[in-house]
């Protein structure tokens, strides 16, 4: 468990504690001053995703599955009120505080309290709600695990038959699961408990929460009416936790990462001793197209000497993939830092008026022989060398100047991607929100490192000096402070463009 989630479940301890709603449906009243101080802070952290008016239907939807809630449809999956109920405020602010895992809906706990609620109050005036929640359904608290909790678990999951569902062993499969469908008609799958991403948290009194609740627009039902006595939720609770083997993923949220100074020369290569003495920092990531496998778990180290400045990242990949044809990927990382001074603008690439600048990483290209065995390959007489046939591992065919345009399309047209000054694992960049991303010129590419494989594990170590020339680069200088952020790209997932995992924004702090 991350230490954050500590601060957080004790936040929401605090934010919880508000008066019990009237026996009688109230009218639902919106604090009008409240809710006006909300939609400035929802316009600059929440429209994007979710649009201005609350309807899913933002900049960065199409980007994103599952996508953003519309909230004009009354459907909230995380609440502790009945089905059909608004939620309480509370219940808002709660999602805002640990983010839904599963999903894009990150962790925006740091935003103060005020802002959370006022956030809440503002997206309950766009639900079109006309009446309070009536009342709380009543929560049994949970006991601690023990294996008697869990086998009367493993019965209660029988006898409400959760496994036509969820599987006998809790992994989404089963022999209902293909037939499921949301509110709008769409295909949905079960929860795959074995992966530890839970809806609304995976501690026992949030499973409790979401199988007396239901889930709001799927084909989880609230159980409330139909358990027969209130040791079965827990149990249950117990039992489904259980699947996930004690793993309970959360979204990224924020923190801090230390760069320290190192004692001699920044380390150039993962191989350095020196990085076996720096303490990783955990980061949580977020699939921006969630295709039901686990969260992407980040490692990172940094170390400086006053000159230069070297990050490490690790994270796990069972395969290493390299782009070899139109229909495979590669596996690839990024860092993105803030250049504005005000504050960062989204954690997605940037905006206009508020760059980001991106070092970028990603596999080699594999050989197309060493692809396909035995394919034929074009020789290029004009090239000005002949391609070497005999062994692999060729050096890249260079054209003449006078078949550029005829024969190379894409590098004529001024396609970066193309250009063989830009043919380089890490790469220097820059954008100002979606589709905009923009390589650095040759002349400007400072960025380096060092990749590596083994295991089922990358490790990549991106390397600069913390000052740079460049007017669009990131000035890392000691003793300050820089907005940073993450994307991870896994070719195997089909992972591209903006199909990747990424974080919020966390602060890397230079000593």
């Amino acid at each position: 468990m991350f230490p954050r989630r500590v601060f957080l479940l004790a936040a929401w301890v605090l934010l919880s504690a508000v008066a019990a709603p009237p026996a009688w449906a109230a009218p639902l009243k919106i604090d009008p001053r409240l809710a006006e101080r909300g939609k400035a802070i929802y316009a600059r952290e929440c429209s994007v995703c979710h649009g201005p008016a609350g309807k899913g239907d933002g900049e960065a939807s199409y980007l994103l599955f599952p996508a953003p809630r519309d909230f004009t449809t009354k459907m909230f999956k995380v609440r502790t009120t009945p089905p059909g109920e608004a939620p309480q405020r509370s219940d808002i602010v709660r999602v805002l505080l640990l983010g839904l895992p599963g999903s894009t809906m990150p962790s925006f706990v740091s935003l103060p309290e005020s802002d959370l609620r006022a956030v809440a109050e503002y997206v309950l005036s766009l639900t079109g709600f006309e009446n309070e929640p009536a009342e709380f359904v009543k929560i049994p608290k949970a006991p601690p695990a023990t294996p008697e909790w869990i086998a009367k678990g493993k019965a209660a999951y029988a006898k409400y038959e959760c496994n036509k569902c969820h599987g006998d062993k809790g992994d989404g499969k089963g022999p209902s699961a293909a037939e499921l469908k949301d509110y709008a008609k769409r295909p949905i799958r079960p929860n795959d408990y074995t992966r530890g991403v839970f809806k609304g948290g995976g501690d026992p009194q949030s499973i409790i929460t979401r199988i007396m609740t239901g889930i709001e627009g799927t084909p989880m039902p609230s159980h409330a009416e139909v358990l027969e006595k209130q040791e079965d939720v827990i149990a249950l609770a117990h039992y489904v936790r259980q699947f996930s083997k004690g793993r309970d993923f959360w979204q990224p949220s924020t923190g801090v990462i230390p760069a320290r100074r190192t004692q001699g020369k920044t380390p150039l290569r993962m191989s350095d001793s020196q990085w076996a003495k720096v303490i990783p920092t955990p980061i949580p990531m977020m699939q921006l197209y969630n295709d039901g496998r686990p969260p992407i778990e980040l490692s990172v180290r940094a170390l400086h000497d006053e000159t230069r400045i070297s990050i490490l990242l690790e994270w796990d990949d069972a395969t290493l993939d390299r782009m070899g044809s139109v229909n495979t990927f590669g596996d690839a990382v990024a860092i993105q830092f803030s250049l504005g001074e005000k504050d960062p603008p989204l954690f997605v690439m940037g905006a206009r008026d508020n760059l980001v600048n991106i070092w970028h990483w990603t596999a080699p290209s594999a050989d197309v022989e060493a692809t396909y065995a035995g394919m034929a390959v074009d020789d290029y007489p004009l090239a000005g060398q002949p391609y070497p046939r005999r062994a692999m591992g060729h050096p890249n065919i260079v054209a003449s100047r006078a078949t550029r345009p005829p024969f190379i399309s894409a590098w004529a047209a001024g396609n970066p991607i193309s250009s063989p000054g830009l043919a380089r694992p890490f790469m220097d960049l820059n954008a100002g929100g979606f589709g905009t991303l923009q390589p650095q010129g040759p002349k400007d590419q400072n960025v380096q490192g060092q990749a590596r494989w083994a295991g089922g594990k990358w490790r990549v170590v991106f390397t600069r000096t913390m000052e740079s020339p460049g007017k669009q680069d990131a000035q890392l200088l000691a003793g300050s402070i820089h907005p940073i952020g993450f994307a991870v790209w896994d070719g195997a997932r089909r992972d591209r463009n903006g199909q990747k995992s990424v974080t919020t924004w966390y602060k890397l702090r230079i000593e």
